[in-house]
């Protein structure tokens, strides 16, 4: 095959046939390497799945599949790129050297100067475009004035710097061309280029090594933020060789003829079309490759949104579940409704009134207090609500070996203790206002944002409380607890003190605020306008959240993990709750004011191949410490599993305030049951069984998921379609899948749960919202 350069008066066919063949030879390098990654992909997809090759053969297969399309277009581009880089041969890694020597003949010094300023001058002004963005991100202000904002200072920044490079260009030209002192002149610009190079590499591992994984920590510190265990960068690594493959394909696969190299290019796209067939009926590959498979999984993605006819976020093929690609009514997460003979969820059939009822049995009731019991409980209780954000629930109290949590453990061996409580999404901007508000997350009305902004008809449980005269405050030390979201709504008082300053960022987590809060609610409660009537007082720690900080004072754990860091980060806000509990104690008000604490959610350590928290619903994440302290109650510990989706209407019972009245707008009710029962159960009493929901609705980071539990079995639903099992008792850390095992569908466990949950999710009011609603 005639390799010469084309000429530059040659006729357009020909350069067309040139160009055209050289992209195909890129397809060839992007899907060979495409499928060559795959292998290292679907191996992260599997990694822990023991010795099934089935399984594992299956995923690497569908993994190629979704993949190759990604690396065709990755190709395409860097294809496009190399006839740019060198219209007229395809470039190589010596070709590019020897193109920048030939540009350099005649002014050697000139180009030799200009390139290492070129390459540190780009550096340099990624690093402050990044410290741009972080400052404007941080800013409460609509994302297209802040994008503007952060393309324009971007662009002035690139105009800077470019002036800078041609400024310092004639200087560095003299000092590299004029040898002294027997050194000899500089003006490779190779040599030049390749030092520049190792410097910015210098800089930029020593900014990861130095900053903080927020940032912090100077002006190469920004690159800190590479530190953070759940930063994923493997998908856009891959993606980059994959694309520096295509790049270099042209010249490294001259001798495959153009219509050769297209079709071998194009031949994984039969792994496409099998991935879209079979992905329906192979859950476990699909699940494997959402979870584990850094690129596939965006692969997957991608596929599935090309796919949606209809546009109702789910598609017939790989995998997405879709029964009827042509309704947009009908898709997974669907509402289902009763008997209109329509398989509205894509459940397998129509559910009817008869087989809800049947599924629906009474709510067991908790046994009724004795009259002793409630006569022990002040009838003019105040509330004091302590969340935690992220914390786990094993805490000292819990087993924990370590000393974490010892005013908490103290609290809890004079109250109830919900073993076995669960949060209502593995996040919060799920899970707090819907906990506060007592609906399932897609009952709430609310925006499409990771951070939830919740609609005015839902009702807080604040505002209820507001509404019979007892004094409501809060004290927070994260802006999204003020009215950004609506969580201030019915409190008197919102104290922010503990909060950054307007326009800091809302993700930098590097200054400790327990102090600060317990400080603020100790004002709060010190003031007799607050505490003279009834009062409900709601705190929200956040310290246990990434990034963990290291405290002296408890000297913590060390340093040496993540872990140890956490850990630390749990006994200092103890520390510092505890001195609010002492106060509780110790006020005139302390005998009748009832002490609640739990959290949000919990956190990851690697469990799961995760770290810390969001997306999933694992028990690491979602099971969290519930402990309430009524006066007069005997402490006593609760082993049936509960919900925080009956927070709201236990505050209220505590209050004895109503809920929503017969007659209310449909809008207003309460998805939970009061907790109160258990807490005032009799001595050798046991608590009922009840099924527990976990709802975390889609959102602009997070597929739909859902677990129902009922006993010990655990139910996770993704995206509405994909089904995953648990034994609980046998299985705790949730490795052995029994969904589509004989032994699940011969003992009937599988379809009993799955009818459940179909019963479950048949009752819920759902509002529907997607990207469409800001």
């Amino acid at each position: 095959m005639n390799t010469a350069p084309i000429a530059p008066g040659a006729a357009v066919p020909t350069l067309a046939r040139a160009f055209a063949a050289r992209l195909a030879r890129s397809a060839l390098g992007a899907s060979a390497f495409g499928a060559l990654a795959a292998s290292l992909d679907a191996g992260w997809a599997v990694a822990g799945a023991g010795e099934d090759p089935t399984l594992k053969l299956a995923t690497y297969l569908a993994d190629i599949g979704v993949i190759t399309p990604v690396a065709l277009a990755a190709g395409l581009l860097a294809g496009v790129a190399a006839i740019a880089a060198d219209p007229s041969r395809p470039p190589s890694p010596a070709t590019l050297v020897a193109s920048l020597r030939l540009r350099a003949i005649g002014r050697p010094a000139d180009i030799a100067a200009f390139v290492p300023l070129a390459v540190l001058a780009a550096f340099l002004w990624m690093t402050l475009c990044a410290h741009l963005a972080r400052a404007l991100l941080g800013l409460e202000a609509a994302p297209l004035l802040v994008g503007t904002a952060i393309a324009a200072g971007s662009l002035g920044l690139g105009l800077i710097a470019g002036l800078a490079v041609l400024a310092l260009t004639p200087p560095l030209r003299r000092a590299l061309a004029n040898a002294s002192d027997g050194r000899p002149a500089c003006v490779d610009p190779a040599v030049t280029g390749g030092v520049a190079l190792g410097v910015a590499a210098a800089l930029f591992a020593f900014g990861v090594a130095t900053g903080g994984v927020s940032g912090e920590g100077g002006l190469f510190g920004i690159y800190g933020v590479f530190k953070r265990p759940e930063l994923d960068l493997r998908a856009p690594a891959i993606l980059l060789v994959v694309a520096l493959a295509a790049f270099l394909a042209q010249a490294a696969a001259r001798t495959v003829r153009a219509p050769l190299a297209l079709v071998l290019a194009l031949l994984p796209l039969g792994l496409t079309a099998r991935a879209a067939s079979s992905l329906g009926a192979e859950p476990a590959v699909a699940q494997a490759i959402e979870r584990g498979a850094p690129l596939g999984s965006k692969g997957l993605a991608i596929l599935r949104r090309a796919a949606d006819r209809d546009g109702d976020r789910a598609a017939a093929l790989f995998g997405g579940g879709d029964c009827d690609d042509r309704n947009p009514r009908v898709h997974p997460l669907a509402e289902e409704i009763l008997d209109n003979g329509v398989d509205d969820d894509c459940s397998g059939g129509d559910l009817t009134a008869a087989k809800l009822a049947e599924l629906t049995p009474a709510r067991p009731a908790a046994p009724a207090p004795s009259p002793e019991a409630a006569a022990r409980v002040p009838a003019d209780l105040n509330v004091v609500l302590i969340t935690i954000d992220t914390l786990r629930w094993d805490l000292g109290y819990a087993g924990n070996p370590r000393p974490v949590s010892p005013n908490l453990d103290a609290l809890a061996a004079r109250s109830t203790v919900f073993e076995r409580a669960y949060a209502l999404a593995s996040y919060t901007g799920k899970s707090i206002g819907p906990m506060l508000i007592g609906k399932y997350g897609s009952e709430t009305h609310r925006n499409w944002g990771h951070f939830n902004k919740f609609g005015a008809e839902d009702t807080f449980v604040a505002e209820r409380l507001k509404g019979a005269g007892v004094r409501a405050m809060s004290v927070h030390g994260h802006r999204y607890f003020g009215s950004f979201g609506g969580l201030d709504r019915g409190f008197d008082v919102v104290d922010m003190s503990a909060a950054p300053p307007e326009g800091a960022p809302w993700d930098v987590d590097n200054k400790a605020t327990s102090p600060a809060l317990t400080d603020a609610a100790l004002r709060l409660l010190a003031a007799p306008e607050n505490t003279g009537g009834r009062f409900f007082l709601w705190v929200h720690y956040l310290d246990p959240h990434a990034d963990y900080l290291r405290h002296d004072d408890p000297p913590g754990f060390g340093t040496a993990s993540q872990r140890d860091l956490y850990d630390g980060e749990v006994a200092f806000t103890d520390k510092h709750i505890g001195r609010l509990l002492d106060a509780i104690a110790a006020a005139p008000f302390g005998k009748r004011t009832a002490i609640v604490v739990t959290s949000d959610h919990g956190e990851a350590f690697g469990e799961h191949k995760m770290f810390r928290h969001g997306f999933e619903l694992w028990e690491e994440l979602v099971r969290v410490p519930l402990i309430v302290h009524v006066p007069g109650a005997p402490p006593s510990r609760v082993q049936a599993r509960r919900s925080l989706i009956d927070l709201a209407p236990t505050l209220l019972d505590l209050m004895r305030v109503p809920g929503p009245a017969e007659g209310a707008p449909a809008d207003d009710f309460l998805s939970g049951v009061s907790l109160l029962p258990d807490v005032l159960l009799a001595p050798g009493e046991q608590a009922a069984a009840h099924d527990v929901l976990i709802d975390m609705p889609a959102g602009p980071y997070n597929d739909a998921r859902r677990s129902f539990l009922r006993g010990d079995l655990k139910l996770t639903i993704s995206g509405g379609a994909r089904f995953e099992l648990y034994d609980l008792a046998n299985d705790p850390e949730e490795r052995k899948n029994l969904w589509g095992t004989p032994a699940a569908k011969e003992t009937g466990k599988q379809a009993e749960i799955e009818l459940r949950y179909a019963a479950q999710r048949a009752r819920l009011r759902e509002v529907q919202v997607t990207g469409a609603r800001k």
